[in-house]
Formats: structure tokens, C-alpha cells, sequence
């Protein structure tokens, strides 16, 4: 009897500990970071706009620039994620 109660009892100690170590792992988004999302967002659809109102073409514009804002993240220092391991 005293087994099963000290069992139940680590169970439940370990199972508030890994609640509270999961609440500490999961950050939600700091405002600056949702600001910089939203900011980049206008400036990715403005230029979707303006490439439209040139050429025409909604899916050419769209992926010309994604491709034009990866390689300036690129650049600044993005991270890349690669769906196919590197070659030998």
C-alpha cells in the first residue's frame, strides 16, 4: 500500500514538474518580433502590388519576390532550411 501511494505520488510530482517545464519551453512571440513579422508582411505584399501593376502576373510576381526577400535574408544572415540532406 505504501508503494502505490509513494508511485502515484512521483507520478504526479513528475507530472507537474513537466507541465511547468513545458509552459517555460513555449515563449509566445515577443510584441517586436509580431511587429517585424507584421512589417514584413506589408513590405512583401506592397511589393507584390507594385510587380503586378508592371508585369501583370500574380504567381510570377509572388514567387520573384519570395525568392528576392530569401536572398536578403539570406544575406543578413537567415537561417536556411534545407529539405534534402547535403551531398557527399
Amino acid at each position: 500500500m505504501k508503494a502505490d501511494t509513494l508511485g502515484v505520488g512521483t507520478l504526479l510530482l513528475c507530472a507537474v514538474f513537466g507541465a511547468a517545464q513545458a509552459q517555460q519551453l513555449y515563449q509566445p512571440p515577443a510584441a517586436e518580433e509580431q511587429a517585424a513579422a507584421r512589417a514584413l508582411a506589408e513590405r512583401r505584399q506592397k511589393m507584390i502590388d507594385d510587380c503586378e501593376q508592371t508585369f501583370g502576373s500574380e504567381m510570377d510576381c509572388t514567387r520573384e519576390v519570395d525568392t528576392e526577400l530569401r536572398a536578403e535574408a539570406l544575406q543578413s544572415g537567415g537561417r536556411v532550411i534545407h529539405l534534402r540532406p547535403a551531398r557527399p
